[in-house]
């Protein structure tokens, strides 16, 4: 309820931003100079190919996924919050020559494409800014259209600090699958989310101890 009433007040086509012009400029430079170029060649032997698939880059951030995936045949969508970080990817876009389609909004606001599902659907370390973890793992494998993939990235619970006021915060998300704010999910639970769902397959990789990976295929 916090959460949904936080996005009924805080509009981006209303000029809020919840990333401000300088963190945006600082983080955009760290995230463009490390792309995981390992992650993007597994993705790629997994869905068999970029070349001509549609992929949503959900949680774009400053685009360095969405022209990675352009660069190499994909026709991508970005979706973020954050006109800062569109700003940024277009420029970056433009410098790379590739085509991407741009869209505004908080993460839920991405089923407008439920329509016209995705070969891929990528979302990496922004899972817990949606409202709720079960309905945004729905939604993530609706955006999938059957035979299509997701990939999930997250920090989970040990990433946190929790302390004083938070201590009730993940109190709440972990026993009651509350959100109130944006706390880290537990470990395992998008697996077990998506796993209520017909799928081919799932792969998950708890390696970090501080992040949930998941890829899964859904099923034709």
């Amino acid at each position: 309820m916090y959460n949904t009433l936080h996005a009924l007040l805080h509009r981006p086509e209303k000029g809020w931003d919840p990333v401000p012009d300088e963190y945006a400029g600082k983080y955009a430079a760290v995230e463009w100079s490390k792309v995981n170029v390992e992650l993007l060649a597994q993705l790629e032997q997994k869905i068999d190919g970029f070349q001509g698939k549609r992929i949503l880059d959900l949680g774009g951030g400053p685009g360095q996924y969405s022209v990675a995936f352009a660069q190499r045949g994909a026709e991508v969508t970005w979706h973020d919050i954050s006109r800062n970080y569109q700003r940024i990817a277009q420029q970056h876009v433009e410098t790379a020559g590739v085509a991407v389609q741009f869209s505004l909004g908080y993460l839920e606001e991405a089923k407008k494409f439920i329509a016209q599902p995705f070969d891929l659907v990528f979302n990496r370390i922004c899972w817990y800014y949606c409202k709720n973890d079960r309905a945004f793992a729905r939604l993530i494998y609706n955006l999938v259209r059957p035979g299509g993939a997701g990939y999930i990235d997250t920090n989970n619970t040990a990433f946190a600090t929790v302390r004083g006021k938070t201590k009730l915060i993940y109190f709440l998300n972990n026993v009651f699958a509350w959100k109130v704010g944006h706390p880290f999910p537990p470990p395992g639970r998008i697996a077990r989310l998506l796993s209520r769902y017909p799928l081919d397959d799932m792969t998950e990789d708890y390696s970090t101890g501080r992040n949930d990976r998941v890829f899964f295929k859904k099923s034709t």
